[in-house]
């Protein structure tokens, strides 16, 4: 089988590429052929599975100042995504990619040209599924007067021209029409997916060379271990060090924040202030070893790597952010976090910690966590897709 993967282009986070990447390399291991259809992002070039295609890189209609999106259509926008120009252009490089590769079937991660482009050369796809890609299939569609509404308008508009006429939406184009929908969860964490036709739920797609990273900064001796990952959300790290320092004071703790950026306020990663150590993107897995409490954004890979490990988790996921805001709203539910909206205090970080380490929600973080290990990740989800070929 010839498969190729196509994350979201102009992508902020890092859950599409590593989800790509994880698949991608479940696939080569059972012996099938595969390659990206992408712009050179970094992990693609640090970890190079299969050959890479070149892909439209969006422009963005202004400035990412504020990387929240309450919808999934303002997520589309702000990247770009849905400008009509840039899709045409998009179709016609994928085209291309598909005369020059010829794959059995694209896997995507929320590119909305792929089913255009998959339409338009007879090919079948598959796409990946979250609750927040969901309006018209959750039966809560966009008012007129709502941010970026005119986002759907634009890519079906665009997918006329290829003659899809049958759908109104880019959750029915990108998951009515694919071949199977693979949810990197289980449904007790999100049960309104059980709703969409084809879903498979395959747990966490997890890529272990990072995961496993070792952090490049010895670990202070402490009582209470705390990881910090806020990738790309409006809480960002440049903010929180001296909050966190403040919330976990040495010598009771260490705390250790996973940064996306290789140096802070001008200052090279790794490096220590007080009892709080930064380090540039170590694994989230490794660092969750014997830790107390996670304080994260929120994104979906991150609660997943928490759960997996039974740890309880302090949400912080900005004021409006879909994503990372439903994660931590249904880790609170299940009764083993605590969400923080906007930018907390020093005390109401610490507050949070206090209550998540002591009143069983670790136990039931490891609940949560079992029934996301009884799946098979990245290698179940190729086998979806093997059977789905073939029947």
């Amino acid at each position: 089988m010839r498969i190729l993967f196509e994350p979201i282009a102009g992508a902020v986070g890092l859950g599409a590429i590593t989800r790509c990447l994880a698949l991608a390399q479940a696939a080569a291991l059972r012996g099938h052929s595969v390659a990206f259809h992408a712009q050179p992002y970094p992990l693609l070039e640090d970890f190079p599975v299969g050959d890479r295609y070149d892909a439209v890189i969006p422009t963005r209609p202004r400035p990412l100042t504020d990387p929240q999106s309450s919808s999934f259509s303002e997520a589309l926008g702000i990247r770009g995504l849905s400008r009509p120009d840039y899709l045409r252009e998009a179709v016609r490089a994928e085209l291309k990619t598909i005369e020059q590769y010829r794959p059995d079937v694209i896997v995507t991660e929320w590119q909305p040209s792929v089913p255009i482009a998959a339409h338009a050369a007879g090919v079948p796809f598959v796409a990946t599924l979250a609750t927040t890609e969901l309006s018209r299939l959750a039966g809560r569609p966009l008012g007129a007067d709502a941010p970026f509404h005119e986002v759907d308008g634009d890519i079906v508009g665009v997918a006329r021209e290829y003659g899809i006429d049958d759908c109104t939406s880019v959750d029915e184009l990108l998951h009515l029409r694919s071949l199977a929908n693979i949810a990197p969860t289980v449904p007790e964490l999100e049960p309104l997916l059980t709703g969409v036709p084809h879903t498979h739920f395959v747990g966490p797609l997890l890529f272990p060379p990072l995961e496993l990273r070792r952090p490049d900064i010895p670990a202070q001796r402490a009582d209470k271990k705390i990881l910090v990952y806020l990738g790309a959300g409006a809480v960002s790290v440049p903010s929180m060090v001296n909050v966190l320092g403040e919330a976990f004071p040495a010598p009771e703790y260490d705390v250790l924040v996973a940064a996306r950026e290789r140096e802070i306020d001008g200052a090279t990663l790794p490096l220590r202030r007080g009892s709080v150590a930064i380090a540039h993107e170590p694994g989230l897995m490794a660092a969750l070893q014997d830790c107390s409490v996670a304080v994260l954004r929120g994104s979906q890979n991150a609660v997943a790597a928490s759960l997996m490990c039974g740890v309880p988790i302090v949400g912080l996921p900005g004021d409006r952010d879909s994503e990372p805001m439903y994660n931590m709203q249904v880790i609170e539910a299940h009764g083993c976090g605590r969400l923080l909206a906007g930018m907390p205090s020093p005390a109401e970080i610490a507050t949070a910690a206090a209550q998540v380490m002591a009143d069983g929600s670790a136990e039931r973080a490891g609940s949560l966590g079992a029934l996301l290990r009884g799946k098979g990740g990245p290698s179940e989800a190729i086998t979806v897709i093997e059977r789905a070929l073939q029947a």
